[in-house]
């Protein structure tokens, strides 16, 4: 027998298959931390991808707006960056006072003094002031409509600082391909309206799935959304960014600085080579945990991991996702959406009243379609059978129910026990 475990809550949860079975574990590679963060920052500010020296780009006497992520991103750790930031500007002849924040919070709520504490750093809060970002504001500019329709309203802070730099970090996203980069333009910092619309290209010229086939994780050549995205961004204007790749311990490993473009897609051929792993076949089923505490607290948290799994189940296959869920759904929109019906219904209804979780339904809806997904979780059997999947309380449960829908004992397995950060490659 071969024995495994894998993460859920606090827990590992141990198990063992049989040996015809083969068996592969699906990580992220092995990643160098940096060592000395300032040094390593200050080196990148100097040496940034596709553009000049950020002390030779802003001028004494310059505005300049810093764009940093929300509560939701933490990990970015942008209390780090920013001292290091301020300082280098403050070398190139801008002082404090004509330096401001804004944070990129898109159509999530405002952040509280503690939170942006937490996301700036004390110090940096007593030497520059902290705006949040309101999608909904009266005084958004209008800038038009980019190439694919989309309506255009950004912070007015943003558009009339002389110098615009955007923070952010660099990972895998369901809809954009990627985040960070021009993500924190847009969504961050532009109007509700924007913001809707980019997402609902996510079901325009839907396939059979409801979705646009060229919406997919790590795509962003051809991606409606990303290209519509970095489209916005440009006519917005920015004049450098400096964006993190981090690993599963959050230690910076790269530095992405420079070209609104250049430089983040450098930030992302990193996060692919450290987080996308090559397989050479697709597996009859994919074990997969979202990392156990706290990543799968929620079952909305821990569909990134089972969307990426997908990408390593065979036709036919199925996938047991193992995610705790001490806290329920952990979104009601995302619950109730499923009450539209079937994958074509859900995908009617968002393509005239889009929402996120309204697409992470759908998207969950799609993969059980295509896929039987067994559950092993907290949450009650009926609100996972309202949710397209079917509840197990055990693995060995689950494996059962596996032999049961495939007719025999699979005979290729991938183990993830942190899908939610990797992501599998056919190569």
């Amino acid at each position: 027998m071969n024995s495994f475990k894998i993460p859920y809550g606090k827990e590992m949860l141990s198990f063992e298959l049989p040996e015809p079975v083969r068996i592969r574990t699906i990580e992220a590679k092995a990643s160098l931390p940096i060592l000395n963060i300032q040094e390593a920052i200050r080196h990148a500010l100097a040496n940034p991808i596709g553009t000049a020296p950020l002390l030779e780009i802003v001028k004494p006497g310059d505005k300049v707006v810093i764009v940093v992520s929300d509560i939701t991103r933490l990990w970015v750790r942008t209390d780090v960056l920013l001292p290091v930031l301020l300082d280098v500007l403050n070398e190139a002849g801008v002082p404090d006072r004509n330096i401001s924040i804004v944070t990129a919070t898109g159509d999530h709520r405002l952040q509280t003094v503690d939170e942006h504490k937490a996301i700036c750093g004390t110090n940096v809060l007593a030497r520059v002031p902290i705006y949040d970002h309101e999608c909904n504001a009266s005084d958004l500019v209008d800038l038009g409509v980019s190439e694919l329709g989309t309506p255009i309203k950004v912070n007015r802070r943003v558009w009339e600082a002389d110098k615009v730099i955007l923070t952010g970090g660099i990972a895998y996203h369901l809809l954009a391909g990627f985040g960070g980069g021009r993500k924190s333009i847009a969504p961050g910092v532009c109007g509700y309206e924007m913001i809707q619309k980019n997402h609902s290209l996510a079901v325009k010229d839907a396939g059979p799935t409801g979705l646009n086939p060229n919406i997919r994780t790590g795509k962003m050549a051809g991606n409606p959304v990303a290209e519509d995205m970095l489209d916005i961004a440009r006519r917005v204007g920015v004049d450098f960014i400096l964006n993190v790749v981090v690993n599963e311990k959050k230690e910076f490993v790269y530095l992405a600085a420079g070209d609104l473009q250049e430089a983040h897609e450098a930030g992302c051929r990193v996060t692919e080579e450290i987080f996308g792993i090559e397989i050479k076949e697709k597996a009859d089923l994919v074990i997969v945990s979202g990392g156990g505490y706290p990543k799968d607290i929620q079952l909305y948290q821990a569909i990134k991991a089972l969307d990426n799994s997908t990408y390593a189940v065979g036709d036919g296959g199925v996938i047991i996702l193992v995610s705790e869920c001490s806290d329920g759904v952990g979104s009601k929109p995302f619950q109730e959406f499923f009450n539209h019906g079937e994958v074509e219904d859900m995908s009617t209804k968002l393509q005239t009243d889009f929402t996120m979780p309204g697409f992470v339904s759908l998207r969950t809806a799609s993969i059980c379609r295509k896929t039987p997904v067994i559950l092993i979780s907290a949450l009650p059997k009926d609100v996972v059978k309202q949710m397209k999947m079917l509840p197990a309380s055990s693995l060995p449960e689950a494996w059962q129910l596996v032999k049961q829908i495939l007719g025999r004992q699979p005979e290729s397995v991938y183990i993830m026990p942190h899908g939610g950060n990797t992501f599998p490659i056919m190569s």
